[in-house]
Formats: C-alpha cells, structure tokens, sequence
C-alpha cells in the first residue's frame, strides 16, 4: 500500500503543474488576438500599424496634392566682398622690402605702385635673361650657317640637324627667361615693383620696411567696396526653397531700417559640419555704404509653386534628424513614410521629398499611431 502511494503522489505533482502552464499559453494566445502585430511593407523596411474602428475618430486624413506655398526663408548673413573684387599683391620671389607706398584705408588705381622689393634672385632672373638672348643669337647663326653650307654641298646633314635641335632648345631657354622676369614685374636690376592688380581700396598690410618676405608671400589685401553682396547662411532643407532672383529683405545691424535685394546664386557646395550653403544677394540700392564683415538678418522669399504643404501636427520627428508622416494604405491600416521638409512657418511645412500627390496622409493624431507602433516592437 504503501508503494502505490509513493506512485500516485508523483503523477498528481505533474498534473497540477501541467495544467497551468496550459492555461498560461491560452491566454497569451488570446491577447495576441486582440493586439495585432506590425506588418512588415512591401518597401520590407516600415511596419504597418492597425488600430481598431472605435479608436478612427481620433485620427484625421487627408488626402494631399501640390498647392503654392508663399513663405520666407530666414537665415543669418554677412556683409562681404564679390570674388572679383577682392585681389592681393605679393612677392613671386624672396626679398627685403626697401620701400612702401601706401597704407591701408589707401583707395588705389590699378597699376599704383604699392611697395618696392629688393631682391638677389630678381637681378639673377635678369642676368639670366640677357645670357638666354646671347645663347640664342648664336644658335640661330649657327643654323643659318650650316643651312647655306648645306646648299653650297660642303656641310654635313647631321651638323645642320644638330644645330637645328640646339636653336630650339636655346629657343625654348629665352622664352622661360621671359616669361620667368615677366612674372616679376616692373624693376631694373634687383629690385621689383610691386603694383595694384585692380582698383580698389588697401584692405590689409602685412609689409613693413626692411622686412624680409618669402617667395609667394601676400603683402597686401585690396577690395572694392562699392562690390560687396550679402551671403546668407540658409539651412540644406530650405535651399530647394530659395532660387535665382527671388526677392529678399535683409536687416543689417548697421541700418535702422531693412533694405531690399534679389537672390544672384546659390552655392553647389555645403558647409558640412554646420548643414548650411550659401545664398548671395545683390542689394537694390548700389549706393548704401557698406563695409565686409557687417552682420545682417536675411528674409528670402521661398518658391512654392507645386508642392505638398502639410500642418505641423502630421510631422513627426524621431531621434532629432528623421521626419516621419503616416500614411492610411487600407481602412485602418497606416504606414511610417520618411520625408524630407522644408523650415515651418505658420503651422505649415512644406514636403520637398517623400510624398506624391493623391497619398493619403494622417494629418492629426499621428503621434498616437507611432505609440501604437512603439508597444508593438
């Protein structure tokens, strides 16, 4: 009896920790009925989320198409010179500055002699050049020599190719030369007179008297300041925004009131680490008085024909870089779609990529769908 008893006591342990665990599936089964899991797109890279017909009245959709959309564009800007008119002056080979001409603040003519350079290598450049012209002057007397003595049957062909190969090189020898003092400029013997390259104002100075320079050496800086155009700094996501000769209004700290302009360019190239290209504008007014370097508030006037505009409550931002709308692709059925937009202004933002017209977009209560989303990951 008592052996019966030990068999029996063992079976029943295992039944009754059998049958919860049953129960324990069943009801996780049941729940995941209730709750269904996110559905994988055909894009295999955003889940669908379904949410049930009592919770509908909480989501609003509309169905979007391209509509103008007139804004303004804002971004910091500065004062600064066009590329033309800036140019700088400097040695092409080292020296001691004997002389300076003007000082900075000057308004100079192009050609103005703005300093003189003293210079050893100058005066062997020149040197060089008058032995260049003697080598080439024999070379060629050669070659006419063994040309007439060719004809007269007394030379040799081979001397007349000689002297036809060493009239070239003595040739190709004097056209460096010149083109070597050329680059010096204007002087006798070693000294080189530095001159204005345009007209314009002496922007920087970095000659002194006495001073010895190296070769390559900007000495002085120069500008015009009646060329100077106003650079903003607008952000990647708004330059589709912005194109040529568009109207602006720039603030400028120096002005009491804004000034009026157009839009000349837009940069091809970005500022990476600060996510900004540059927009320049020309000013109405060529008269103001200017000068590089002053700070200004641009407001640029935004192209907006043909595309989607959405209220800001459909946009979503998620980890600070990545925009987010829903889209219903089924009754009840939405999907995350990525997007690319524009700045918000007025509770409107427009869409530059990511949507096309007739896609139907959550346009409120997109943040309950994207917590719906978040349990079910």
């Amino acid at each position: 009896m008592r052996n019966y008893s030990l068999f029996f006591i063992p079976f029943l342990l295992l039944n009754a920790c059998t049958e919860p665990t049953t129960g324990v599936a069943d009801r996780k089964q049941s729940s995941a009925e209730s709750v269904k899991p996110p559905q994988t797109t055909a894009a295999g890279s955003q889940k669908a989320v379904s949410i049930p017909p009592e919770s509908r009245s909480y989501i609003t959709v509309a169905e979007v198409s391209p509509q103008s959309f007139a804004a303004t564009v804002q971004a910091p800007a500065r004062v600064e010179f066009r590329a033309k008119a800036l140019s700088t002056a400097g040695a092409v080979v080292a020296g001691r500055l004997g002389k300076i001409n003007v000082q900075v603040g000057d308004r100079v003519k192009a050609g103005t002699a703005l300093a003189t350079l003293e210079s050893s290598e100058a005066a062997q450049m020149r040197a060089d050049i008058t032995r260049a012209k003697a080598e080439l002057q024999r070379a060629e007397d050669r070659a006419k020599r063994q040309a007439v003595m060719q004809k007269s049957g007394v030379g040799l062909e081979i001397e007349r190719a000689e002297a036809d190969i060493q009239l070239r090189q003595a040739r190709a020898d004097y056209q460096r030369s010149v083109q070597a003092v050329r680059l010096l400029g204007e002087g006798v013997d070693q000294s080189i007179v530095l001159r204005a390259p345009i007209d314009g104002v002496v922007l920087r100075s970095n000659a002194s008297i006495g001073a010895a320079v190296e070769a390559g050496a900007v000495l002085f800086e120069l500008g015009e300041p009646g060329a100077l155009w106003i650079v903003a700094d607008v952000f990647d996501n708004d330059l589709a925004l912005i194109e040529k000769g568009a109207k602006a209004s720039i603030q400028i700290s120096a002005f009491p009131a804004p000034v009026s302009g157009r839009v000349a360019a837009v940069s091809a190239a970005m500022q990476t680490d600060l996510r900004r290209g540059a927009v320049y504008i020309e000013l109405d007014d060529t008269h103001l008085i200017l000068k590089p370097g002053m700070f200004a508030r641009a407001s640029i006037e935004a192209a907006g024909p043909n595309r989607i505009v959405l209220p800001t409550t459909a946009v979503l931002i998620k980890d600070k870089k990545q925009t987010v709308v829903y889209l219903e692709t089924a009754e009840g059925q939405f999907e995350p779609r990525n997007v690319i937009i524009g700045q918000a202004r007025e509770g409107q933002v427009p869409v530059l990529e990511g949507l096309a017209e007739g896609d139907r977009v959550v346009v409120s209560g997109a943040l309950l769908l994207d917590s719906a989303a978040a349990m079910l990951l």
